[in-house]
Parts: C-alpha cells; structure tokens; sequence
C-alpha cells in the first residue's frame, strides 16, 4: 500500500517512511506524528543527519586544511590579509577540534530552534505545542542539511575547492563577499528556505493554521536573526585590529 494512497493512516507510518515523506509529502509526515510524543522520532533523524555531517568532515578534512595545496592556495589568494588570518585559525581548529563541531553545532540548533518553535505556536497561534512535537519539526526539517552537507563535501572532493558556495554567494563578484550584503548573501542558500518551509508546514500541522503563515512567521524571524548575526559579525570585525 502507498504511504500516500487511499485507505492509508497516517499514523501507521512507520519512522522510515515518515523521513522519507518529509521530503515530498512533509504535511502526511507531520499528521503522523502530530499526536505522538515519542523520543526516537527526533532523536534518529538526529543521529543520522550527525552522522552524515562527520562523515563529510573527515572525507574533506585534508582538502579543508592543507594550506600547501594548490587548492586552498589559491582560495587564499582571493581573500584579504584578515580573512586569510581567520582561514588559517580555522583550518587550525578544524585539525583539533573539527569532530565536535558537527554534533555541538548541530544539537544547539537543535534546542534553540525547537524552543523557538514551541514558543510561536502557544503564543503567536495560541495552540498546545510541546517542546518535544517542536523538536521533530526541528529535526525533520533539518534532515535537508544532511543532504547540503553531503553535496558540499563531495564537491570539494571532485573540485579540491574549500570555498564552494551552495548559495547566492556563489553569484557574487571577487571581493563583494566584504560588505554587509555581501555577508547576508553568502548567508542565504536554498537549503535554508527549504527547510524553512518544511518547518512551517510543520508547525502548521500541529497549530491548525495555514502553512503560508507558519512559514511566514518562521521566515521573519530567520531573516531578522540572519541580517542581526551578519550586522554584529561585521561589526566586530571592523573593530578588531589586525593581528
């Protein structure tokens, strides 16, 4: 029987087949679980996209921090003093450390994202959200990063390239990364709205409102916190001295 035929029930989807719909049919994955509580129905999707971004860490290790290769060499070339100065810090803290960036970064996000979920739908949409419903939306959205991670580690695998742009930064001219719009450009990738609107259907499943203004609110408040995260970073880099 299909998992989206008739004569099915959403809630007899097994955790398989609801990852698998999350990517075309996001609303029947979201019934199924709508009345559900379970820990594993965030916490595999979890392990798996974790495991997926480690996976692509150590395979594009060497090509991320070997800066003799002719590779990262160039990419060096393109940047200014400052930003060849933070590559080679963070090829240095990649070398030591890289291994728990993945799943610190990852469940942080985690968190965050489920709490500010949790607090949209009881307070912007009056609805009962717990904070677990709240990380299955998380945690199903944020399936997609698995799929940009292991996209971008096998471009840098087939190119050698360490600066590959999945987003609108790889449209932009050498040297507009600089500027602010530049740095919210570089921000913004199909990846994120993807899973921006996955969320939005999500939180709608569970509140009753139309996805358009779930996803809205949800897209609002990523741009607010994109724009404010690339405003202070600039912003601290312009008052740092260099080094």
């Amino acid at each position: 029987m299909s998992a989206t035929g008739p004569g099915f029930a959403a809630e007899d989807l097994t955790l398989s087949e609801r990852l698998q719909l999350v990517f075309y049919a996001p609303r029947t994955a979201f019934d199924a679980v709508r009345d559900r509580e379970m820990a594993f129905d965030w916490l595999v999707p979890a392990l798996l996209v974790c495991a997926i971004g480690l996976a692509a860490h150590y395979l594009t290790l060497d090509e991320m921090t070997n800066l003799d290769s002719p590779a990262v060499t160039e990419y060096l070339q393109g940047l200014d003093e400052a930003g060849q100065q933070r590559y080679q810090q963070s090829a240095a803290m990649l070398r030591t450390h890289g291994w728990m960036m993945v799943p610190v970064g990852y469940f942080t996000s985690l968190v965050l994202v489920g709490w500010v979920l949790m607090v949209m739908g009881r307070s912007l949409f009056q609805a009962e959200v717990s904070y677990r419903q709240a990380l299955v939306i998380k945690a199903y959205a944020a399936l997609v990063i698995g799929i940009e991670w292991a996209l971008s580690g096998g471009l840098v695998l087939m190119t050698g390239d360490p600066g590959i742009q999945l987003g609108l930064g790889a449209l932009l001219p050498a040297g507009a990364a600089a500027s602010l719009g530049g740095r919210v450009l570089m921000a913004i990738n199909p990846f994120d709205l993807w899973q921006i609107g996955i969320m939005g259907v999500g939180l709608s499943a569970l509140v009753g409102v139309e996805s358009r203004k779930t996803t809205a609110a949800i897209l609002v408040l990523w741009l607010v916190w994109l724009v404010g995260g690339v405003g202070i970073e600039t912003l601290s880099r312009n008052l740092t001295p260099p080094q």
